[in-house]
């Protein structure tokens, strides 16, 4: 047990946010905590990273034990060149190279023998905490995890300012990877991921021994990650085992019962109320009646479930379009270099294209030219007859004025509609009230992109082609989507990394890799478990120390990188051996001249003639050749250590 919670409670004021919140954690464990928005659960991460403190309860964290958390979105992020920023970043392997450093350089100036000794005892607890957290192999071990997450070679000497926010996040999480921690607390870590890089952090995430504790509102990362769940809900927190179906399952068989049990209770309180209202004023019934109101004091109301307030969502009937709705003739495009050429691509009425890719291979930009938001630098865009398009980029904020409010931003499309009609539509997408007149600035991600959701609703389309249209919405909002985009007539195009609404939405199969793109032979399901089974052999290939897929330079690089560290490493264990004999030594040293003592005493013939003294002695005579021959065995064991490895 790394982590144990007993009883916990946190109140912001007068409001309580939870009470009485009891868990433990383990190494090894795989767990998920949900609950709808204003819960809790961030709050909870925050004190088991120590970030809050508890108003009541207690919690204990093992000494030792390393938390590493990766919040879902950072004010700040360090600078400096990738790769050698996400080692240093990389927790205490990081600092005890650093110290490790630090010390030798010390050893270097400094003459004093006593100085130089407590610099060897902290040069052998650094190496201690360097070795157990694998830190002499860090470079490599770094390059390998920020591979994983969709980075390139190229890309490791380039400062992490040249990165967008959520590359950086990216870094951020490979260097939390990398610091090796006992418990792993992660928020929404695939937001920032493509498809690629999420499968791979699957993997990761199931050979780690450690534990972890995930916020996500991505169903199928939940499913192949976690064991357990846990809710938070009215201020409680129930365990459920199994993944998050199990979990979505149990929850709706918890809420029929509960519902069953609530309407059960208010057929009683129903009941319990006309009595009492009836006999209230007639005197033999006094204290039957008193008796009913003490009853319903006490009673304690059966709770549901919270409902988090679903978006009422359903695309309108779309005008009938030609056969072929969109055509792409030998299409390239270019910005300082090329993203993709000779693109040829046909969407026919009713089909349902899901376009897959890593980030960065031209995804979005292909969708903007089939949206006739940019054009293409060469090639040809011929769009079919009859067509209306809807197009949701993932880019929200440059689509939103931030001066403008939300019944301004509809207005703006559609202004030959009523206030009333606005307000109906933006009351499906749960903004009511005085939420219609909010800048749309001050809105959450999730928000915005409901409202983006909304515009393409004020004018039915034909052709949709949505680009990450569930980047920051909930779980519960995602099956809205879903649901609604199955019922929806039109054509559609999906540029998406969510694989459920992929699985469930798509036909036919495009991705886009290295300035290609093209037709995938099946179906989005094989798609996905073709990338699953090479991402997992390239695990296995690793564990076996397999050097496949570097150059000849790259390996003869990695195996002189190796025999560097190796010869650190040693370097580093000799001074450790050394320092240890010579403490040893120093030991020893008075014990063998209290043994010369004594056993000069026990020969003078007037302790001999003392037979209680001369049994003290003895005694003492022995206990100390004892504590030499300790003393001696651990010697020897180092002097034949430091033999082999000389």
């Amino acid at each position: 047990m790394i982590v144990n919670a007993s009883a916990l409670g946190m109140r912001f004021g007068a409001e309580e946010i939870f009470e009485n919140v009891s868990f433990t954690i383990n190494r090894g464990d795989r767990a998920a905590l949900v609950g709808v928005n204003g819960a809790g659960k961030t709050t909870l991460i925050k004190i088991l990273t120590g970030e809050l403190e508890s108003t009541s309860g207690n919690l204990h964290v093992a000494g030792g034990v390393r938390i590493a958390h990766l919040p879902q979105q950072m004010s700040r992020f360090p600078e400096g060149p990738l790769l050698d920023t996400v080692c240093r970043e990389a927790g205490e392997a990081a600092r005890a190279l650093e110290q490790m450093r630090m010390i030798h350089a010390d050893l270097e100036i400094i003459d004093d023998m006593g100085k130089q000794k407590q610099l060897l005892d902290k040069l052998s607890d650094a190496h201690d905490i360097a070795d157990s957290t694998d830190a002499f192999n860090i470079s490599s071990r770094a390059e390998k995890v920020l591979s994983g997450l969709g980075f390139t070679v190229d890309d490791f000497d380039k400062h992490l300012e040249e990165f967008s926010g959520g590359w950086r996040m990216r870094g951020q999480l490979a260097s939390l990877l990398l610091s090796d921690p006992d418990l792993l607390l992660l928020d929404e870590p695939t937001n920032h991921l493509d498809l690629e890089a999420r499968i791979w952090l699957e993997e990761y995430l199931r050979k780690f021994k450690g534990a972890v504790w995930v916020i996500s509102h991505d169903p199928g990362f939940l499913d192949r990650v976690v064991s357990r769940v846990f809710e938070l809900e009215f201020g409680e927190l129930s365990s459920y085992t199994g993944n998050y179906s199990f979990y979505e399952q149990k929850k709706r068989e918890d809420i029929s019962r509960r519902e069953k049990q609530a309407k059960h209770q208010a057929e009683q309180i129903e009941k319990i109320t006309r009595f009492i209202k009836r006999f209230k004023a007639t005197e033999s019934k006094r204290f039957q009646v008193r008796s009913r109101e003490k009853m319903l004091e006490k009673m304690e109301l059966i709770q549901t479930h919270r409902d988090p307030g679903h978006m009422r969502l359903r695309f309108p009937d779309p005008p009938r379009s030609g056969k072929i709705v969109a055509r792409l003739e030998d299409v390239s495009k270019r910005y300082d270099s090329t993203v993709f050429s000779d693109v040829n691509l046909e969407v026919v009425r009713g089909e349902r294209i899901g376009i897959v890719g890593k980030n960065g291979e031209g995804k979005s930009t292909l969708s903007r030219i089939l949206a006739g938001v940019e054009g293409p630098t060469g090639g040809s865009l011929v769009m079919g007859s009859g067509v209306e398009t809807g197009f949701y980029t993932q880019e929200v904020d440059q689509h939103l004025d931030p001066e403008l409010s939300l019944l301004d931003q509809l207005a703006a499309v559609s202004p030959s509609s009523s206030e009333k009609e606005l307000r109906r539509i933006l009351g499906g997408f749960l903004f009511t009230g005085d939420d219609v007149f909010k800048k749309t600035g001050v809105l959450s991600g999730g928000e915005k992109s409901r409202l983006a959701l909304a515009r393409i609703l004020l004018s039915p389309v034909n052709l949709l082609i949505l680009d990450e249209p569930t980047n920051h919405l909930d779980i519960f909002s995602r099956n809205v989507l879903c649901e609604a985009l199955e019922k929806y007539p039109g054509t559609l195009v999906l540029i998406s990394h969510d694989e459920q609404l992929l699985s469930s939405l798509v036909k036919k199969v495009y991705e886009v890799q290295d300035g290609r793109i093209s037709l995938f032979d099946g179906s989005f399901d094989y798609y996905l478990r073709k990338k699953q089974e090479r991402i997992r052999r390239s695990f296995e290939s690793e564990k076996r120390g397999s050097a496949s897929g570097k150059s000849p330079r790259e390996a003869e690089r990695e195996r002189k990188r190796r025999e560097a560290e190796h010869r650190r490493v040693l370097s580093a264990s000799r001074k450790k051996i050394q320092v240890r004999i010579s403490r040893i030594e120093r030991k020893m040293l008075p014990l063998e001249e209290e043994r010369e003592e004594l056993e000069a005493l026990l020969q003078d013939p007037e302790i001999i003639s003392d037979s209680t003294r001369l049994m003290n002695l003895q005694k003492e005579h022995a206990y100390i050749c004892q504590e030499i021959r300790d003393y001696e065995k651990v010697w020897d064991e180092l002097a034949e250590k430091m033999g082999a490895e000389s």
